[in-house]
């Protein structure tokens, strides 16, 4: 839920004018409503998409603790799904809430337990609290990044934000490539976003996962690691058998908690294992009124599926047997040629560059928000956890739960979560993450890793704990096609407008990471004779890096919004 923003100037008072521009950069996030406070050189800002406690109550920012009831204030994005939990240890200490909101309920535990209310939160968050008395003010982010925080100094003041695209608004601020980057960045657009604090912005960072930063008027500020997952696995059954009633416990109450939201919320389902099994264990755990469903929306029902009529990548099929195994409605996003006017609108949305197409990310979210659903529960994180790719059956067992750990927290999973969340909330949509709970990551981490890759299978002890829930046609599917877009097609003349705009450009025939001229005219052969096929798949890919590269400069440095 919704975007945040902040300024603390060292020495002068916050612009109010200014306050309201850099956090209505960030309207999309949260179309909702919308909140500033200042306190001198203090300002914070807050985009409301409203899920709990959709009343005045709710709003963003939000004081609490103090004598006055105001001391402290909270800018928050995210969801804390154990908040009734903690809610009720907090009253029996003593605190009194006014909203039915979990934002209420981080403040009052970061009054408790200071710092330390982290590791009790269960969920996804990036925040930011200000202490009118201490006057510092302290930035949080999740666990593993699922929600973004960036940052920026100039020597003059401290801005944060949701997002990088933001910070242009403010004065003085020049927008430039951060070029030092570039062939990190096209030699593998996956591992940059979780192995650099640096961003494609010239002087804007990003939080990484799991960190703190606490930021002091004068200036001075500490950024500090919070969580570390291998200093909290658990003990896990040395039987398989027990290991998989462990997981499934754990996964069932995962999309138990994610289910508490005061609208509507639905699931984007590709046919895969990880979708299905959402939307699966959602239909399961409703149908037999599990114990602990408080606070859960009774409109459930809502599921959305992308086809892609006549490509090697639709999953349709696979999708509508899920669909008629659950009984719930379906909506599908049908991919055709009026996509392409958005591909733009993509490259502004994930506002990074990325070795893929985000197009029908971006469309599937935006038919969620057509029918006025604003929370998915989907399958993210499951292939980097439990060994879903293909690759991983060739893995060195004694080697599988490092590869793992690392794609999973550095290499490939945070730029999946930045790409879902800048396309998601480019409609105002929040994607909860049920693979992503922390007790479930750490449990993952401790399993050995037979089971999570044995008997020619990706993700055993998915498939194992999904039984009776998800249908065997499914759990006994070994083709992975992933949520892509159909590359060829588009080579093949469907994008051949941008192409042209793209690859005449001067960044892209004067550039000194790639041959722009000899790759122009090889390209530009091969769209004209839609001579690419399954086989160029890849070079697809690298040749669209480069041109997103390009693009982004457009849109974010020279600031052009018409690329035709």
């Amino acid at each position: 839920m919704c975007g945040i923003a902040g300024l603390l100037n060292y020495r002068n008072t916050v612009d109010l004018k200014e306050l309201d521009l850099f956090t209505d950069s960030l309207a999309h996030r949260g179309p909702d409503g919308r909140g500033t406070f200042t306190d001198r050189n203090l300002g914070l800002g807050h985009r409301r998409l409203s899920i709990l406690d959709i009343s005045e109550k709710g709003k963003c920012p939000m004081p609490y603790g103090g004598e006055d009831g105001r001391r402290y204030w909270i800018t928050y994005n995210g969801e804390v799904y154990n908040f009734l939990e903690l809610k009720k240890e907090l009253s029996a200490l003593g605190y009194r809430f006014q909203s039915e909101t979990d934002t209420e309920v981080i403040l009052a535990s970061y009054i408790e337990w200071g710092s330390n209310c982290l590791y009790k939160f269960n969920g996804m968050w990036a925040f930011a609290i200000w202490d009118c008395i201490e006057r510092k003010l302290f930035l949080s982010r999740d666990r593993f990044g699922v929600k973004p925080l960036y940052f920026y100094f100039d020597g003059e003041r401290f801005a944060f934000a949701s997002e990088i695209k933001s910070f242009p608004v403010l004065a003085g601020f020049q927008p430039a490539m951060n070029e030092s980057l570039i062939p990190k960045i096209i030699s593998n657009s996956y591992s940059y976003e979780g192995t650099n604090t640096e961003t494609i912005m010239k002087g804007v960072y990003r939080l990484p996962g799991g960190h703190n930063l606490t930021v002091k008027e004068d200036g001075s500020y500490n950024v500090s690691k919070w969580w570390d997952t291998k200093e909290h696995l658990v003990s896990v059954p040395s039987g398989y058998s027990g290991q998989v009633e462990g997981f499934k416990e754990l996964f069932m109450d995962s999309v138990r908690l994610r289910t508490r939201s005061d609208v509507p919320i639905g699931t984007c389902l590709s046919g895969g294992i990880d979708s299905s099994a959402v939307a699966s264990s959602l239909a399961w755990n409703y149908k037999n009124n599990v114990n602990g469903m408080d606070r859960a929306t009774s409109q459930w029902q809502n599921v959305f599926i992308a086809e892609f009529p006549g490509s090697a990548i639709d999953e349709k099929k696979y999708a509508d047997i899920v669909v008629n195994s659950i009984g719930s409605p379906a909506y599908y996003s049908t991919f055709n040629d009026s996509y392409l006017d958005n591909i733009v609108d993509t490259v502004w949305a994930t506002e990074d560059v990325y070795g893929g197409l985000a197009l029908p990310v971006w469309f599937i979210y935006k038919s969620l928000r057509k029918k006025n659903i604003v929370v998915s529960l989907d399958g993210h994180g499951a292939d980097e956890l439990l060994g879903g790719y293909t690759w991983y059956l060739d893995t060195p067992a004694n080697q599988l739960n490092d590869k793992l750990y690392e794609d999973f927290h550095y290499t490939l999973l945070p730029a999946i979560l930045r790409n879902f969340d800048r396309n998601s909330m480019a409609h105002g949509v929040e994607v909860r993450m049920p693979f992503m709970d922390h007790r479930l990551v750490s449990y993952a981490f401790s399993l050995p890793a037979e089971a999570k890759v044995g008997g020619g299978f990706t993700k055993r002890i998915v498939r194992d704990s999904m039984k009776g829930i998800v249908s065997e046609k499914i759990l006994n599917r070994r083709s992975k096609i992933g949520f892509n877009s159909p590359m060829i097609e588009l080579f093949n003349g469907r994008m051949q407008k941008l192409i042209d705009v793209v690859l005449n450009h001067p960044l892209w025939l004067e550039s000194p990471y790639w041959n722009g001229r000899k790759l122009k005219a090889h390209v530009m052969e091969k769209t004209r004779s839609r001579a690419w096929s399954m086989k160029d798949w890849g070079e697809t890919l690298q040749i669209w890096t480069f041109m997103n590269v390009v693009i982004w400069h457009m849109l974010f440095v020279e600031r052009k919004t018409d690329l035709n």
